[in-house]
């Protein structure tokens, strides 16, 4: 599919998709459970961001920042709900609990930070939501925490029209 991130391991094989990168790096640490029903939250929200959090937030920073909106009005109301309604339940499941899957920091975190700390440059509204901003400031202070935001505008290919309607 041309996606990025690429993982290539050491031994030549290559693995696609975030959040199975993720999951692959997490295996043996703390940062994905051994185990039972905390592995399965893990992987519950990681399937959240990825049906959530990536089809909404994510899809819609991107064409703000790029100056894709326009290109893709119709589908905007629908991306807007659905992001919405994705910070309000992370919102409220982190009213629960320190870390989206439980007590300890897990990659189900990291994955969910990345697009959630940054919908506000998609015009989502984060004033509100309490529970999620005092979680971003615990993302923040995670040893080895690195919060540079890599713009778009890097990508030479950032600003250029779709080759296909999403």
């Amino acid at each position: 599919m041309g996606t990025v991130p690429l993982l290539e391991t050491d031994s030549g094989e290559y693995l696609a998709e975030s959040n199975a990168i993720l999951a692959f790096l997490a295996e043996g640490t703390p940062y994905m459970p051994a185990d039972g029903m905390p592995r399965a939250q893990v992987t519950r929200w990681l399937m959240f961001e990825q049906r959530y959090i990536q089809t909404s937030i994510s899809r819609l920073r991107y064409w703000t920042l790029t100056g894709k909106l326009g290109e893709f009005a119709r589908e905007v109301a629908t991306a807007r709900a659905l992001g919405n309604r994705a910070l309000d339940v992370l919102d409220g499941e982190l009213g629960k609990r320190p870390f989206i899957a439980g007590d300890s920091y897990t990659i189900a975190d990291i994955s969910i930070f990345a697009y959630s700390h940054v919908a506000a440059d998609a015009e989502f509204d984060l004033s509100a939501r309490a529970n999620l901003t005092a979680w971003f400031d615990r993302v923040r202070a995670e040893p080895g925490f690195k919060g540079e935001v890599v713009p778009y505008s890097t990508d030479p290919y950032s600003a250029q029209k779709l080759p296909f309607a999403v």
